[in-house]
């Protein structure tokens, strides 16, 4: 009878652990004893062995570097700012506390008594799209104009096996931004069409040659058109926020509008949304607010129960309050907050948060890294351990193949679950070009 209640018992936490997407997630980063968020208590190096070239550290929780990374790819020891110095571990020893070091791939490793470390593997939480760029052939010149990078949109989902990406193309140092798409049937292999959808030529509040991009993955609605999100720049350089109708053939069925809510539109305002979800039967909206510097910057959320009304005609509003201030926040926190999406898992509503830290000792610093808040109680609460998705950085000197995923992550994050994955189509900063647009999946079973 003991066996068999202890049977059931294990199984009822298997499956409440598979409702919470924070399960899922693996720490990739461990900065902190406590926290990623408060960064309180470092870890640094309590005892050296140069012989056998192995440190101890105060961390007590060894046997989370013990997890194994989607293609086992090693776990890693950093220092300074970016990752500048990344040494690989090659053991750990859970009952004894020595951790073994293997090569170094970057920088000078301070192994002295006191100095404080990061453990680092990105791959324990996801593996990239085929380990590439997200087109075979990746375009460098659209209608004989040479593009500097592509970004992700908005993912739609027009039937089974068949999926439209949303594909801003950035035209110079963002001097022009129009948007383009890519389809595939897999999410695995994509096509990336030569065919504009909307330019800022075509919206009479634009600035004539200027950016507009799509935000947050595009809302179905009810009469079958998708309402996709949009910033559009304006004659004197300043964001506004605005919105237009898609059908399946990815025809504007209606021409893009400004958002009619004083906060969010006007000449004065720098801001625009970033992503769109309707949840337990109220429609949810994050706005991204910009400073002159566009460095510390905000994240807001509106709540409506109709949202062309709230759009149009700034009526029924619900609620709208900050959810992140960057300025005031703290840990990888503490920089430029420019990037957010809404997931639902398991009727569970998530925000995948992508914010940057300011000039700092750790591998986030000055670079965009993902973290994780769970909506309880109509309150939006941080998973502690966040960044829980972070790039591979100078990781790229043991493994070669991700050369050209050497530099930090870009906006904007477009999610979707297929196949018991949990699909995010991003960017990966490098040298030439800017940006290459890729996937990273995250197994959810």
């Amino acid at each position: 009878m003991k066996k068999l209640i202890l049977f059931l018992y294990l199984i009822s936490s298997i499956s409440l652990q598979a409702q919470d997407l924070n399960a899922i997630f693996e720490n990739c980063l461990i900065s902190d004893t406590k926290s990623n968020i408060a960064r309180a208590n470092p870890i640094y190096v309590v005892e050296i062995d140069e012989t056998n070239n192995r440190i101890k550290t105060n961390y007590t929780q060894l046997e989370k570097l013990l997890v194994k990374a989607t293609g086992n790819q090693s776990w890693f020891i950093t220092q300074s700012e970016e990752a500048s110095t990344i040494v690989e571990i090659k053991n750990v020893d859970v009952n004894s506390g020595w951790i073994t070091l293997g090569e170094t791939y970057a920088g000078v490793f301070n192994m002295d008594e006191g100095e404080t470390l990061e453990f680092f593997n990105p791959f324990i939480n996801y593996e990239i799209i085929q380990n590439k760029p997200l087109f075979e052939t990746y375009p460098t010149h659209i209608k004989d104009k040479y593009i500097n990078y592509i970004q992700s949109g908005g993912i739609i989902k027009k039937a089974k096996n068949d999926y439209v990406l949303l594909t801003p193309v950035v035209f110079g140092a963002h001097e022009k931004r129009s948007i383009y798409y890519a389809t595939s049937s897999d999410l695995e292999n994509w096509t990336f069409h030569d065919e504009k959808i909307l330019s800022t030529d075509q919206i009479p509040f634009a600035k004539a040659t200027g950016n507009v991009f799509s935000t947050g993955n595009p809302l179905a609605l009810k009469d079958g058109t998708f309402l996709v999100l949009l910033a559009v720049e304006q004659p004197n350089g300043n964001y506004t926020s605005a919105y237009m109708l898609l059908n399946k053939k990815l025809e504007i069925v209606q021409a893009p509008k400004e958002i009619n809510i004083p906060e969010w539109h006007d000449e004065q305002q720098n801001s625009f949304p970033l992503a769109i979800t309707k949840h337990d039967g109220v429609f949810r909206v994050l706005f991204h607010k910009r400073t002159k510097r566009a460095v510390a910057s905000e994240v807001h959320e509106m709540t409506t129960k109709n949202i062309l009304k709230a759009f149009d005609n700034n009526k029924g509003i619900l609620s709208t309050k900050i959810i992140q201030q960057a300025k005031n926040e703290t840990g990888y926190l503490h920089g430029k907050v420019d990037d957010a999406s809404y997931i639902t898992f398991n009727s569970e509503l998530y925000i995948l948060l992508g914010s940057e830290e300011l000039p700092s000792e750790y591998l986030t610093s000055f670079n965009r890294e993902y973290g994780l808040l769970k909506l309880e109680n109509d309150e939006w609460v941080h998973d502690k351990r966040s960044p829980l998705i972070v790039n591979p950085m100078t990781i790229h000197n043991k493994y070669p193949e991700y050369e050209w995923a050497s530099d930090h992550l870009g906006g904007f994050i477009s999610p979707i679950f297929h196949n018991n994955y949990l699909y995010l189509f991003l960017t990966f900063g490098t040298d030439n070009p800017d940006y290459l647009l890729s996937g990273i999946k995250v197994k959810t079973n």
